[in-house]
């Protein structure tokens, strides 16, 4: 007795007078309903409409059919109008309870949407995200008067689970409330119909974490003298996202490209993710989202072959016989790889030059292998050596004059005059016999327009040197003449 006085007292210090659907009587019937959990109830506070505007009506009433009863004992045409007010005011009264009150009117409006984000603060604020929540809809039962609940539909309404039992991770199951959109609703019930009022909810930190992609070709097949020389990734990393329970096991991303068939050519085939632990096991995920579920890998596959090497030279005099050179190589082929096309093109492969400006004899050169575009080594190598056996060459310095000099592909707006009169100590070589008996006349000293930019003044000229009767013999080192080019 004692705690019901104290009860009461509470709720008369705390809520006082609480009006129909005021906002007084909703803070009393929470602080009720608190009371109730505190001693371990599940209190459920609905929501209602006391019917206003049925005061108004009766009131109405009750003054028409008072002022028609004094005006119906007066008699006479005053009489007859106190009549007609009395005939309104029933029609008014049975408006009133027949499309205002009408007590037991209800309407059911279908497929009204759970809203999981509603209120939503509840559980974001404990860092909670939810990972899985079903599509439900719900039937909600009006009951009130005929007036007001005919025009409400589902948006009118909102239909959420109660957050308050959500505190830490894991499965729980909510019952669904309701809660109207609008405060102007009087005289209006509802309910959620036939029993469906809870939804089970999965909850969790929801994280995020980037792994590489890992490309792993163990199920394809390369057609014999075909290799896969490598593999492109459209994207070399995926970001995941989802509850940290599931993140925590994803220790390795793969894209394990298949192909049906023997390869042959380069291809580019969308390959689907798989994640697994770090003990191997493959892990399929339940909440987590993926940023993307495939990548495009591209296969690089190419033709091999085995071709034999040789050596360019670069400033070799016209019509040059490299026959003359005896060299040995430490490779004599390597084995390479590329486009089909390409490959088949080839005969030998070009690995480097040698400038014969710079040339030394009985000297071995150690030359950088320099394939053409889109062929790719397969030798584990970088260099290749030249060695030279020139015991069979011998070399001649003399002096050359000018009248030795030839020059072509000059424009005829243009004369060039040889300033220098002789051309001293040029070191020519070649097989012994031939260059023993070698004279200054059999060379032709050769300025060769075209390799100079040709304007009126005096200028250094670089040239070439050949003996247009023997196309073994070549000059050893690089020259220049003074020249004066005037304008006809």
């Amino acid at each position: 007795m004692a705690n019901t006085q104290n009860y009461i007292n509470h709720l008369l210090q705390n809520t006082g007078i609480t009006p129909a659907c005021s906002e007084e009587e909703r803070l009393a019937a929470e602080d009720i309903a608190q009371i109730f959990r505190n001693h371990g109830f599940d209190p459920e506070v609905q929501e209602f409409n006391a019917p206003a505007p049925s005061r108004l009506a009766f009131a109405i009433t009750g003054i028409l059919a008072f002022v028609g009863a004094l005006l119906m004992g007066i008699g006479g045409g005053i009489g007859l109008v106190g009549t007609l007010l009395a005939i309104i005011g029933a029609i008014i009264a049975w408006m009133a309870v027949t499309i205002v009150v009408q007590p037991g009117t209800t309407k059911t409006i279908s497929n009204v949407p759970v809203d999981f984000t509603y209120d939503s603060s509840a559980y974001t604020s404990r860092g909670l995200s939810i990972v899985s929540a079903p599509e439900k809809f719900v039937n909600l039962k009006l009951s009130g008067d005929g007036y007001t609940i005919g025009s409400l539909q589902a948006s009118d309404f909102v239909v959420y689970p109660d957050w308050s039992s959500v505190r830490d991770s894991g499965e729980k199951n909510l019952r669904l409330q309701v809660r109207s959109q609008s405060t102007l609703l009087t005289g209006v019930s509802v309910s959620i119909e036939g029993g469906d009022n809870t939804v089970d909810v999965v909850f969790d930190v929801v994280e995020e974490k980037t792994l590489p992609i890992t490309v792993t070709t163990n199920y394809l097949a390369i057609s014999d003298g075909y290799i896969l020389y490598s593999t492109e990734v459209s994207k070399d990393m995926v970001t995941l996202s989802g509850p940290s329970s599931e993140l925590d096991k994803a220790v390795t991303c793969t894209a394990e490209v298949t192909y049906s068939g023997e390869l042959t050519e380069s291809v580019t085939l969308s390959t689907p993710l798989r994640f697994y632990t770090s003990g191997g096991r493959e892990i399929k995920f339940e909440y987590t989202e993926l940023e993307e579920n495939s990548v495009d890998v591209t296969l690089q596959v190419y033709k091999m072959a085995t071709l034999p090497v040789n050596v360019n030279f670069i400033n070799a005099p016209r019509d040059f016989d490299d026959s003359v050179l005896v060299y040995a190589l430490s490779r004599k082929q390597l084995k390479v790889a590329g486009p089909e096309a390409k490959i088949d093109m080839l005969s030998t492969l070009p690995i480097g030059s040698i400038d014969l400006s710079t040339f030394t004899l009985n000297k071995s050169y150690e030359l950088p292998i320099d394939l053409p575009t889109d062929i790719y080594l397969l030798d584990n190598i970088s260099t290749i050596t030249v060695s030279f056996d020139c015991s069979a060459l011998e070399t001649k310095t003399m002096n050359l004059p000018n009248t030795c000099v030839q020059v072509v592909n000059l424009p005829p707006t243009y004369q060039l005059t040889v300033q220098t009169e002789r051309l001293m100590n040029v070191t020519l070589c070649g097989p012994k016999a031939a260059i023993a008996s070698l004279t200054p006349e059999q060379v032709v000293i050769e300025i060769d327009a075209e390799d100079f930019s040709v304007a009126t003044g005096e200028q250094n000229i670089a040239c070439r040197l050949y003996v247009p009767s023997n196309g073994k013999i070549f000059a050893l080192g690089s020259y220049v003449l003074q020249c004066r080019i005037d304008s006809n």
